[in-house]
C-alpha cells in the first residue's frame, strides 16, 4: 500500500513538473483588473486581457468604476479580500488611487498598471510592471502622415481646427506630438481653432461652431476618439465634404467605417493597441506570480489607420 501511494505521489509531482499543470501543484492563479471605462478602448483591453488569462489557464476577475475613485478603492479591497493573486490595473488617480493600491501590495498582491500609473515614488515601488502608449507618438504620427498628405490634397494655406480634452495629461501630449510634427516639417499652417469636445454629441456641436466661425478651416483634427467622430459627423451634416478633411486618434469600428466610406472625410487615426496592453499586462502579472523577473517600464506599439490602405482597415473591422 505505501509503495503504492508513493508511486501515485511520484506520478504526480512528475506530471506537475512536466505540465505545471494549474490547481494540481499549486493554488489556481486569480488575477482582478480594474478597468475606468467601457468605450470601446477599454472593451478592447479586456478582450485582449481575457485571451491571454484563457490560454494561461488562469482566473481573471474584470471590474469596472466609471472614473469613480471610491468605487476604485472599494472593488481593490474586495480583490484583497477575496485573495486574488495580483491585481492589473489602470489608476483613476495618480494620486488618490496610491493608499488602496499599497495596502493591497501590503498583503502581498502583485500589482501591474496600465494606461495610467501613479506618481508617488515610493507607492511605484508596490508596481511590478507598467505598460502605456507613447501618447505624443499618438499625434506625432498621425502628424507625420498629414505632412505627406497636405502637398497632393491642400492649396493654399492650411488652416486647422482641433478638439482636445487636455483636462487629461495624455491628451496634451497628444496635442504636443501633434503639433510637433507639423513644425518640424516646417509646414506653414495656422491653429484657427482649439476647443474642448471629446465626446460625439458634444465634439459635433462644437466642430460645427468652429466651421461656422472658421470657415478658412480646411483640416480638423481630434485628440481622441470621441473628438475624432464629432468633427466626422460636424463635416457630414454641414456638406462640407471636399473642403474640409478631419485627422484624428484612437481606432473603432465606427472610425474604421468612416475610413472606408465613399464621403472621404476621415483621411487617418492612429490608435493604441488596447487588445496587445490586455494581453501584456495579464502575462506580465503571470510572469511576476511565477517569480520572473519583468520589465518595469513598457511601451506598447502604435495602430495607424489611413484611408489610402484598405487592408490595414479590413483586417482591424474583422477582428472586432
Amino acid at each position: 500500500m505505501l509503495k503504492t501511494k508513493m508511486s501515485v505521489l511520484f506520478i504526480a509531482t512528475l506530471v506537475c513538473a512536466l505540465v505545471a499543470a494549474p490547481g494540481l501543484c499549486a493554488q489556481r492563479i486569480t488575477i482582478g483588473a480594474i478597468l475606468f471605462g467601457r468605450d470601446s478602448f477599454f472593451q478592447n483591453i479586456q478582450q485582449g486581457m481575457e485571451t491571454a488569462a484563457k490560454e494561461a489557464g488562469v482566473d481573471l476577475l474584470v471590474s469596472v468604476h466609471d472614473h469613480d475613485i471610491s468605487k476604485e478603492t472599494s472593488f481593490i479591497e474586495d480583490y484583497v479580500a477575496r485573495g486574488v493573486n495580483a491585481i492589473v490595473i489602470t489608476p483613476e488617480s495618480a494620486t488618490a488611487s496610491v493608499p488602496a493600491i499599497q495596502k493591497a501590495f501590503e498583503a502581498g498582491v502583485k500589482i501591474i498598471c496600465f494606461n495610467t500609473n501613479i506618481d508617488d515614488v515610493d507607492a511605484k515601488k508596490c508596481v511590478s510592471a507598467f505598460y502605456e502608449t507613447d501618447q505624443a507618438s499618438l499625434g506625432y504620427q498621425t502628424g507625420q502622415y498629414l505632412v505627406k498628405w497636405l502637398p497632393k490634397n491642400i492649396k493654399g494655406d492650411v488652416n486647422v481646427g482641433i478638439l482636445q480634452c487636455d483636462r487629461f495629461e495624455a491628451c496634451k501630449q497628444r496635442g504636443d506630438g501633434f503639433r510637433k510634427a507639423l513644425n518640424e516639417a516646417n509646414v506653414k499652417w495656422t491653429e484657427v481653432a482649439n476647443q474642448e469636445g471629446f465626446m460625439p454629441d458634444v465634439g459635433s456641436n462644437v466642430a460645427e461652431n468652429i466651421l461656422q466661425a472658421n470657415q478658412k478651416i480646411n483640416i480638423l483634427w481630434s485628440e481622441n476618439e470621441g473628438g475624432t467622430v464629432g468633427e466626422v459627423i460636424a463635416v457630414r451634416t454641414m456638406n462640407l465634404q471636399k473642403k474640409v478633411f478631419v485627422f484624428g486618434t484612437d481606432i473603432s469600428t465606427q472610425l474604421a467605417d468612416f475610413l472606408s466610406a465613399n464621403e472621404n472625410i476621415l483621411q487617418a487615426v492612429t490608435g493604441q493597441s488596447p487588445r496587445l496592453m490586455g494581453a501584456q499586462s495579464i502575462n506580465a502579472a503571470i510572469s511576476v506570480l511565477k517569480g520572473k523577473s519583468v520589465t518595469y517600464y513598457n511601451v506598447v506599439p502604435n495602430a495607424f489607420y489611413s484611408r489610402a490602405d484598405q487592408n490595414a482597415v479590413k483586417k482591424y473591422k474583422s477582428e472586432q
